[in-house]
């Protein structure tokens, strides 16, 4: 019985593509499901599975990094990307992955793949060698090309798009409400110039007008254009000791 791992972000994608596979290739058994690509990597090395479908984009760990440490390894499972963009999906196929699958789900795609996979197995095919420099670089490229450029942030009943280079954020402290987490922000910001000053604050360094520090420890930090000063927890005040 050929043994499989679904790793992505999204679980009703994870579900979804578990019941597909159960009717299109019912001789196959999903030993796990991963949400992000740490999980997704740990899991793969222990129950060292015949094939990986591997989401592109994943929090942390990405799927290309996935499959960066993976080709590195002494047996490397044969892995299907998946992916919202075609034009990862292109890369991804041509940099060594059997074969891609676009969202949302295709079930005559999918057939398609899954025949290509059995015949692989049943061939004992060798899976295709990943250019280690070219996965690399495609890792390189969507990192610098997924950095944030506008946001999208709620007042009351109104929507108010934020260029990026504009933006000052705070989690429930500011007048905009953001539906992404402070975690999910940092990830896809540029960390040189949002930096995290509290637990639950993300401030643009490049509107920083001055910092502050009380006979008691206690810093602040000030903002231009904006009068109430936002807290430096202690845990984060080291990132100002150099300035």
């Amino acid at each position: 019985m050929t043994q499989l791992i679904i790793a992505d972000d999204e679980p009703l994608l994870r579900f979804h593509l578990q019941k597909l596979l159960g009717e299109v290739w019912p001789e196959a058994d999903v030993l796990a499901q991963a949400a992000n690509g740490d999980e997704a990597l740990s899991l793969i090395q222990e129950l060292q599975p015949d094939v990986v479908f591997l989401d592109i984009q994943m929090p942390g760990m990405t799927g290309l990094e996935v499959a960066l440490h993976l080709t590195q390894q002494a047996q490397c499972p044969t892995i299907v990307f998946l992916t919202a963009y075609d034009q990862y999906a292109v890369e991804a196929f041509d940099h060594g992955a059997v074969d891609y699958l676009l969202k949302p789900l295709d079930e005559a795609r999918l057939q398609k793949t899954v025949h290509r996979l059995q015949q692989r197995l049943q061939d004992n095919t060798q899976v295709p060698p990943v250019d280690l420099d070219m996965l690399l670089n495609l890792v390189n490229n969507k990192a610098a090309n997924t950095r944030l450029q506008w946001l999208t942030a709620q007042q009351g009943d109104v929507v108010k798009v934020i260029a990026v280079e504009e933006a000052t954020l705070g989690c429930e402290q500011g007048e905009f409400l953001l539906r992404q987490s402070i975690k999910q922000l940092e990830e896809q910001l540029d960390v040189e110039q949002f930096w995290r000053i509290h637990r639950s604050t993300l401030v643009n360094m490049k509107h920083v007008d001055r910092i502050e520090k009380s006979l008691a420890g206690q810093m602040s930090l000030y903002i231009r254009s904006i009068t109430k000063p936002l807290p430096v927890s202690r845990a984060k005040q080291y990132l100002f000791k150099a300035l």
